[in-house]
């Protein structure tokens, strides 16, 4: 059985081969700590199908402000070699701090991969 670790590498490996989606959602612990959760979408090119992966639940702190969830998330992209470039849509849930038309998290990802296209989680 593969380890937690040997399953990660294939998974970020399978995220810079192909187009890739994230999907965000923030939520509180019982500790009022904002957690990111995300998840991703990749195009699998062994099976031809759409796979749907957890991706990461990063701790984003007791006051979580739009600067602060960008950073937890470029920095993981960014600590485990993603390529940004590679993530064609980013979905959330609509909350103000995601979708701040100005200056939210989908703003900010939409600035490093320009080509992003952003969308409405259907659940919410």
């Amino acid at each position: 059985m593969p380890s937690f670790s040997d399953w990660l590498k294939q998974l970020f490996g399978k995220l810079n081969k192909s187009q890739s989606c994230i999907q965000l959602d923030e939520t509180t612990d019982i500790l009022d700590e904002v957690l990111l959760i995300v998840y991703c979408r990749i195009a699998d090119e062994e099976t031809k199908t759409i796979v749907e992966r957890y991706f990461c639940c990063l701790k984003v702190g007791v006051c979580a402000t739009v600067q602060a969830i960008f950073a937890k998330l470029n920095q993981f992209i960014e600590k485990h070699g993603l390529d940004w470039t590679k993530c064609k849509s980013v979905t959330t849930n609509g909350a103000a701090a995601m979708q701040y038309s100005t200056n939210g998290v989908v703003r900010k990802t939409k600035n490093v991969f320009l080509d992003c296209v952003a969308t409405h989680c259907m659940i919410h």
